[in-house]
């Protein structure tokens, strides 16, 4: 067979991605039936029955493979099973190199003993300890101990969101831990165990702090990262740019930068061998080294932390060498399939890493795309404008290769880094990656000199940086909204045009491809274009608030951003609401609404205004000390966009076949001095939104106080569905309050166990009490209420990516 591998590889994927949408697994004897029966088929002269046997052999192990990461059968011992709210001290070895954030750290432990109130206990699992603040100084092997509570992850339930609890299990970890910073985990013993491991890491911490203290600075950290995979340090600013230009891939131990390094190391050794006339009289120096290329390859591979994208690399790269020994044809298709086979033999969740996707379909795409798009210029050939040509398809394909999934995970797209390669990879590349990497032994026998190679590489880094950031200045359009189905359009496309030979069989299915995903997707834009449907989305962004609004002519009215309350917390903006907001098809709002400027409103909106087009901004014009609230209104002025001020006197709005009838604060006379804490609550925006005979209650974080005020006007403020004040505080909701407002529907946005208990078991009770149907972001997760024509509706997200 030409793609000996193509039938193995290909069932084993679709057993992989069955277990992974829809945990169904197939009976456990199954691979043993399979792989039986298929040995008798092998003396029979018909190939087929035994390649089908073959491919459900492969089929059912890929399918079973993933099952004890998903049904995950805890054991009596299991450290899991010790979750709570009280804090136990937990000791357990790292078994593999801590990874640096920008703040603090995350820890993978194996789990050894647990102390608690009742007494110590030997213990078995992985745990992921979160280090808030400082970097720490453990490597692989180390025994450490801390105290923290052990939690199980949980996701927030939002369209769009990243599935950490799937990340963390198909890494065998089903419980975290916290600590606020590194001096909180104690060392008990170095090296207790994986010995290799940690002489390796203690080599990487010495580089690392070689580099740094001869590249101080942001330069030194992305060196660091080109050199190592460490990107722990590089200031969020910095990855944002180069997310912008399209180059974060520079930014990962890559297969390019495996492959540069092989072929420098091959030619360094190959010009020390020929110096010896022994060698030359004796041996075949072109083979031998090569032979010696490979132990320091994979030396490299564990020095830099040993990514899946340079797993990948380093099996082509050995499937190479070891072919060119054995006088043996290499096929680059036949070597890509290999590195996955091998790479998903020896850890299944692998194909669900997103380093590996992209990696094998940018290889994939510039290995089958770029003679393609360079064959129209064959006449070319040999000048200096068809190497640059070359260089720009192979850019141009990956690009390709990689689009759909690129917008499926990160919600947005460029076509800057079409640009950005062109300067960054020569000048990363070719040059920081090669300088950097001949320092490395040099710092171990010659550290000027590898002082000076760090230094030369480092100016490298600032040019290209330099030229990053002028280019991330440059506006970006978000043209492409990409989903599941993309992505199976473009693997097809792929798989046709790499596996099937004939022409005209190749061309009818390419075009048949295409006219399929074109129609799909004008179908898609007709269905939503021609929605009659009022949609208000209740986000679950944890112990924050916002609310997405989309009426049928198509305007969108997002109102609070959510935020973390602690300073450096996560962007919840960034991380959790654009992501959903995109998913959603929504890149641009009309109407973005601050109810208030405590942080739990406000933070996420700073991310949303920075990146998505915004029609109009509406506040209560209540002053604010915070920088956020001071950020964003900088970010309004900058983009020019109108601010209007909303309050008890303004007039209702229409939008489409609604309305918004403003009910607090009282009057457009906000006080010169801000307000802050429990005041600045009080002057919450509240309106009531109508749409015919439905109509919603939008509260903020209102107390006893402004409801009293409210009530002068109880016929203002009946509803259909109440946001309930405050996350559902004691302090808000009051009896007299409810009874006005008497909705049918009660929302509460709060987050998931959280500090302040709420909501509250007196609000809950009242609610409840009066026959009100009640839904909790922390408990149900994102919630949307649809308006149609036949009344309202109410489904809650769930992990499968869809309202219930």
């Amino acid at each position: 067979m030409e793609r000996p591998l193509f039938l193995p590889l290909f069932s084993t994927i679709i057993g992989l991605a069955i277990a992974d949408l829809f945990l169904c697994f197939v009976p456990d004897s199954f691979p043993y039936i399979f792989l039986v029966a298929s040995v008798p088929l092998l003396f029979v002269k018909l190939r087929f029955p035994f390649l089908v046997f073959l491919s459900l052999f492969f089929f059912s192990w890929g399918n079973l493979s993933l099952k004890p990461y998903l049904i995950h059968e805890r054991s009596s011992d299991d450290l899991a099973r010790f979750a709570s709210d009280q804090k136990c001290t937990i000791e357990g070895v790292v078994d593999s190199r801590p990874i640096a954030a920008e703040k603090g750290s995350r820890i993978y432990l194996r789990a050894e003993r647990i102390y608690g109130q009742k007494g110590d206990a030997a213990v078995t699992g992985r745990i992921l300890l979160y280090v808030g603040e400082g970097r720490t100084e453990f490597f692989a092997g180390d025994r450490i101990r801390f105290v923290s509570r052990i939690s199980e992850p949980r996701n927030f339930g939002l369209p769009g969101e990243f599935d950490y609890v799937r990340y963390l299990a198909y890494r065998g970890v089903y419980c975290t831990a916290y600590v606020p910073s590194g001096k909180d985990a104690v060392l008990i013993r170095r090296k207790a165990d994986y010995r290799m491991q940690s002489a390796i890491d203690g080599i990487a911490d010495r580089i690392g702090r070689f580099v740094s203290t001869n590249a101080p600075g942001e330069e030194g950290f992305i060196l660091r990262a080109l050199l190592l995979g460490d990107t722990g340090d590089i200031s969020k600013e910095t990855k944002e740019a180069f997310t912008r230009t399209g180059v974060n891939h520079i930014l990962s131990i890559s297969g390019f930068h495996v492959s540069v390094i092989s072929l420098f190391v091959f030619y360094l050794l190959f010009m020390a061998v020929k110096r010896s006339v022994f060698l030359m009289l004796h041996a075949n120096v072109r083979r031998l080294a090569l032979v010696f290329t490979l132990p320091l390859i994979f030396f490299y591979l564990f020095l830099s932390g040993a990514a899946p994208a340079t797993v990948r690399s380093v099996i082509m790269i050995t499937a190479y060498i070891v072919a060119l020994l054995l006088e043996r044809e290499v096929d680059p298709i036949n070597s890509l399939m290999l590195a996955a086979m091998v790479i998903i033999g020896c850890s299944p969740p692998a194909l669900f890493d997103l380093s590996f996707q992209l990696s094998f379909l940018a290889l994939w795409g510039i290995i089958v795309l770029t003679p393609r798009l360079i064959a129209p210029f064959h006449a070319m050939e040999g000048t200096m404008r068809h190497k640059l040509l070359v260089f720009m398809m192979v850019s141009v394909s990956a690009t390709i290769a990689t689009l759909p999934p690129v917008a499926y995970h990160f919600n947005r797209v460029t076509l800057t880094g079409l640009i950005t390669n062109l300067f960054i990879v020569p000048l990363m590349g070719y040059g920081a990656v090669v300088i950097g990497f001949s320092a490395l032994p040099l710092i171990f026998c010659c550290p000027p000199l590898a002082a000076l190679f760090v230094k030369t590489a480092a100016f490298l880094v600032k040019i290209s940086d330099d030229i990053i950031f002028r280019l991330a200045a440059l506006p970006t359009v978000n043209f492409y909204n990409s989903g599941r189905f993309d992505i199976l359009i473009l693997l097809v496309l792929l798989t046709v045009i790499t596996f099937v030979a004939r022409r005209r069989p190749k061309f009818i299915l390419c075009c048949g491809i295409a006219v399929l995903f074109v129609a799909v997707k004008l179908a898609s834009l007709l269905s939503n274009e021609n929605s009659d449907s009022l949609r208000i989305t209740f986000f679950s962004v944890g112990q924050g608030e916002s609310t997405l609004v989309r009426y049928p002519n198509g305007k969108t009215m997002l109102i609070d951003g959510g935020g973390s309350l602690r300073e450096g917390g996560m962007d919840v903006g960034e991380k959790l609401l654009a992501p959903a907001l995109r998913r959603m098809g929504v890149n641009g709002i009309d109407y973005v609404v601050l109810s208030h400027a405590h942080p739990d409103h406000l933070k996420g909106l700073r991310y949303i205004v920075e990146n998505f087009t915004v029609g109009e901004f509406w506040e209560s014009g209540f002053p604010s000390v915070s920088e956020d609230y001071k950020d964003i209104k900088r970010v309004l002025a900058e983009k020019n966009v109108p601010v209007r001020l909303i309050n008890a006197s303004t007039k209702p709005i229409r939008i489409g076949d609604g309305a918004i009838e403003p009910l607090s604060p009282d009057n457009g006379n906000a006080p010169t001095a801000p307000v802050v804490n429990e005041d600045e609550n009080e002057s919450s925006m509240v309106f009531r939104l109508k749409y015919g005979d439905f109509s919603v209650l939008f509260t903020g974080d209102i107390g006893f106080e402004t409801e009293q005020k409210l009530l002068r006007h109880p016929e203002l403020l009946t509803c259909t569905v109440l946001k309930t004040p405050h996350h559902g505080s004691r302090n808000s909701s009051s009896d007299a309050f409810v009874r006005a407002v008497s909705p049918e529907v009660a929302l509460i946005s709060a987050g998931y166990g959280n500090s302040f208990g709420l909501p509250s078991g007196r609000t809950l009770a009242l609610l409840r009490s009066r026959g009100i149907k009640v839904y909790r972001t922390d408990m149900d997760g994102t919630i949307e209420v649809v308006r149609g024509r036949d009344g309202y509706k109410i489904a809650a997200f769930r992990a499968d990516g869809h309202f219930h």
